[in-house]
């Protein structure tokens, strides 16, 4: 039997606080641990998800730009400078924007929120 890896731990974690635990708290702690459990769902999927998600935003955004090996906020910099700078204003390269921003954006909305997608 492999060990839990660490979206897995937060699972278990999860699923205990809200099924265990929760219905011995008094109503005025329900909140809280309401709270704390969503953020531990949203954690789970980061450790799940997020590397997938920063590798394709990195992809994304270094065909974007042209630039060669650079870091995501070094990306994200030269990226803001070409909008700035108007790079992104004719058709064709406004549609590669959007639909990079739009690919990243759903990218992290599958872990922070995924009930917000379609």
């Amino acid at each position: 039997m492999t060990q839990p890896n660490a979206h897995e731990l937060l699972e278990i974690a999860r699923t205990t606080l809200l099924e265990q635990l929760l219905p011995a708290l008094p109503g005025e702690l329900r909140y809280p641990t309401l709270m704390i459990a969503n953020a531990m769902a949203i954690a789970a999927r980061e450790s799940r998800l997020g590397p997938q998600a920063e590798g394709l935003e990195q992809e994304r955004l270094t065909a974007l730009v042209g630039a060669g090996p650079s870091t995501l906020p070094d990306l994200r910099r030269q990226l803001v400078r070409a909008i700035r700078q108007g790079c992104h204003d004719t058709p064709p390269t406004r549609r590669t924007l959007v639909e990079t921003l739009h690919q990243i954006t759903v990218a992290r909305l599958a872990i922070s929120n995924p009930k917000a997608l379609p």
